[in-house]
């Protein structure tokens, strides 16, 4: 199929101004691959009538997308397990708090597949409706924000010698595994994938003395992001956010591993957070990796299988 072309102006109206014309479902207008600015010139422009082979012209439109709007809960060593001693696998916690909502499910992104009795982080993941029976749907930005797992020894007993393994998914319901290094006495290493469900935290290498799991204070980017300043805008506590540090831009290691970077990209707040400092996140998406899902989302998350 070719092109398809009208001569403008095109107005969407709603129903409160055309009641005979009324369209019950409607609701933001979702345009694939975004829009553009048409080259005018005769050589680059659309001509009625023109052959499908030939190209049409012009430059992405520079809108950033709101992504993500939330203040994130306390940060905590142990709101994921409390400290654990013992063979693999870590127990979890068996109640809300702490920023931690018990018993989630969730359809996977990858399968469709339902998936019980997850520990969501800040809350589970959803979208804003709209339309009589809500058909038109936006991912919610005060309910995208997925951040990293961090792994603490409570003692002076080491676990250094531990691969923890954290099985989950990220905001969208695609599973990912990672592999944290154990760390050693009353210290904490940290993972670099953000995570918005927990499944489960395993363990090689040995047996765990008082190791917690908890949440971290760097948070996934929704879609993918390779440069901060121009094509992402962040606000942290109200402050914009005008220096590259704690930013990472996306791995693009194909395929992921367990131990690669986030396939989105991360930013890790440069104060810690307390329920109430609001991340607040708008990203453009460069014309390159407009053309592609993964120009847009990142590189397909890795997972070990479950």
């Amino acid at each position: 199929m070719g092109i398809t072309a009208a001569t403008g102006p095109l107005i969407a109206f709603g129903a409160g101004f055309a009641p005979s014309d009324y369209n019950g479902q409607q609701g933001p207008s979702l345009f694939f691959q975004s829009q553009a600015l048409l080259d005018p010139r005769p050589n680059a422009t659309y001509v009625p009538g023109q052959a499908d082979t030939s190209y049409v012209g012009g430059w992405l439109q520079s809108a950033k997308w709101i992504v993500l709007d939330y203040a994130p809960s306390t940060l905590s060593t142990t709101n994921i397990a409390a400290a654990y001693t013992g063979a693999s696998p870590v127990t979890l916690v068996s109640s809300s708090g702490a920023g931690i909502t018990v018993g989630q499910s969730i359809s996977r992104m990858d399968n469709n597949a339902l998936d019980t009795g997850l520990l969501a982080i800040d809350g589970a993941s959803g979208r804003l409706s709209y339309g009589q029976i809500g058909t038109v749907q936006l991912w919610d930005p005060a309910k995208l924000g997925g951040r990293n797992v961090r792994c603490t020894s409570t003692t002076a007993s080491t676990n250094a010698g531990l691969t923890i393994t954290v099985n989950g998914y990220d905001v969208y319901g695609q599973p990912v595994t990672e592999n944290i290094a154990g760390p050693a006495g009353t210290s904490t290493t940290s993972g670099k994938k953000a995570f918005k469900y927990i499944k489960s935290v395993t363990f090689t290498g040995g047996s765990a003395t008082s190791l917690a799991i908890g949440t971290g204070d760097v948070y996934g980017f929704p879609l993918r992001s390779d440069a901060l300043l121009f094509y992402a805008l962040i606000f942290w506590n109200n402050a914009e956010i005008t220096a590259t540090t704690g930013y990472l831009a996306a791995d693009t290691t194909n395929p992921a591993t367990a131990v690669t970077g986030d396939v989105r990209g991360t930013y890790a707040v440069q104060s810690a957070s307390d329920g109430t400092k609001r991340l607040q996140i708008a990203l453009a998406v460069s014309p390159a990796n407009m053309a592609s899902t993964t120009g847009l989302l990142g590189v397909t998350q890795f997972n070990s299988g479950f």
